[in-house]
């Protein structure tokens, strides 16, 4: 018996990759929107990620036929070169749109999961999960002591921990929760916008990100700038200011906001979206109108 043809690709896919080409193209000739790391590696990168899902925008348009696992190791290989951009390189558009851009080509792309592969990724989705609310919590109980200790050598040496922590553990959790959701969304049928709590888990993780890069993480870097200065000049811990109520406050609420998703996840409340419900109800009328 003949194996059956895999499912067509979706025209969502086709604009996923053209946009994802055209941004990397893009991210070549503007500067980036921070210093990167390896500031020689940056533009190598976009490069090759524009030669590849160059390349994927053509066979999915051109050659649709061509065989699922050479599409998928191509979306595969825009996600590493995506991740390695943002992580190694430090190029933030890589970080937060190329990866993103990348994962959601590549859900399209793979369609529909099946048991083995969707235990999975919701096995790393839960792990990575975790992380990200463990990390919250440590931040929280850091940005508590440093913002209640009276010694100023404690408080620099607190919010020196948390920058390194910012800089390396919390990108990590953060990207990969948001990652693995989006990949879960749209490789199974709970989608991104078609029930309310995955669009708002959607939401939170956005919300979170929006929050780290505009001013969490400057609240940190300030605080330990701050307070190193304030050794070196002989200073109190009642000069550093608000930066460790902001540090504080904002770290607590987006602890708040990872404990409310959990929730979500689990009780998983509110229905379908109307978009959700147009789509439900699209099947039902192509039905009826073949019958008719």
């Amino acid at each position: 018996m003949p194996a059956n043809p895999p499912p067509p690709i979706p025209t969502s896919a086709r604009t996923l990759l053209c946009v994802h080409t055209a941004l990397a193209l893009l991210m070549t000739q503007v500067p980036p929107l921070f210093p990167p790391v390896l500031p020689a590696w940056r533009a190598p990168l976009w490069y090759a990620i524009a030669l590849v899902t160059g390349i994927l925008t053509a066979l999915v348009t051109v050659r649709p036929r061509t065989p699922r696992a050479v599409l998928l190791g191509l979306g595969w290989l825009q996600v590493l070169l995506a991740l390695v951009n943002g992580f190694l390189v430090g190029d933030i558009a890589a970080l937060l749109l190329a990866s993103w851009l990348a994962v959601s080509a590549l859900a399209l792309l793979a369609g529909q999961l099946r048991k083995n592969p969707r235990k999975a990724l919701v096995a790393a989705h839960v792990v990575s999960s975790a992380a990200w609310v463990g990390i919250g919590v440590v931040f929280v109980a850091l940005s508590a002591v440093a913002l209640t200790a009276t010694d100023l050598h404690t408080v620099h040496v607190t919010y020196e921990l948390m920058e390194k922590f910012d800089q390396t553990l919390l990108p990590w959790a953060n990207v990969a929760t948001t990652l693995t959701g989006i990949a879960l969304g749209m490789t199974t049928k709970w989608g991104l916008i078609r029930y309310r709590w995955v669009a708002i888990k959607l939401g939170i993780s956005i919300g979170i990100l929006v929050a780290a890069f505009s001013f969490l993480h400057d609240a940190v870097v300030t605080a330990v700038e701050q307070s190193e200065q304030l050794m070196r000049t002989g200073g109190t811990v009642a000069q550093i200011g608000a930066n460790a109520d902001v540090v504080l406050w904002g770290f607590t609420t987006a602890l708040f906001s990872l404990v409310a998703a959990l929730l979500l996840s689990l009780y998983k409340p509110g229905g379908k979206t109307r978009r959700g419900r147009r789509q439900a109800a699209r099947p039902t009328r192509q039905a009826s109108a073949a019958r008719a």
